[in-house]
């Protein structure tokens, strides 16, 4: 009996000296948000004009797998209401859709008002990490 009381008495005494959690490493910390926000513009070299019904396409893609279609992860259109380049967007996605070991490409167009195509990025440009913005240079489309 006096063992047991003694056991007892010295975890006692050692679970009091063992610390206690401080307040920041006990607090939960926020997860980072689910849906991030790219930025950017979009212009071209040539002094040409759009036509007042242009409308502009931003996609962002899964370009890891060659010879396949990119399915697109998230996707903003919208028309440009006779706004010239350069001309600013935001597109959001879902930060869960992106794959450490995948690559992925911002892309962008701009059609007339039948949707003739006028405009495209013809490079390929890398998704920026969440935070930082991007710049996007078309070319003219012939036609």
């Amino acid at each position: 009996m006096r063992r047991t009381l003694f056991l007892i008495s010295v975890l006692a005494a050692l679970s009091a000296c063992a610390s206690t959690p401080r307040q920041e490493d006990a607090a939960v910390k926020p997860a980072p948000p689910a849906v991030v926000t790219l930025s950017g513009t979009l212009s071209y070299r040539e002094r040409v004009a759009l036509p007042p019904d242009a409308r502009v396409t931003v996609a962002i893609s899964d370009v890891s797998l060659m010879d396949v279609a990119a399915p697109v992860i998230a996707q903003t259109e919208f028309a440009t209401g006779g706004r010239q380049v350069p001309i600013a967007f935001s597109l959001d996605y879902d930060r869960a859709r992106i794959e450490r070991a995948h690559r992925y490409a911002v892309s962008a167009r701009i059609t007339d008002g039948g949707g003739r195509l006028i405009w495209i990025t013809d490079t390929h440009v890398e998704l920026p990490p969440p935070g930082q913005g991007v710049d996007l240079m078309l070319v003219h489309v012939p036609g």
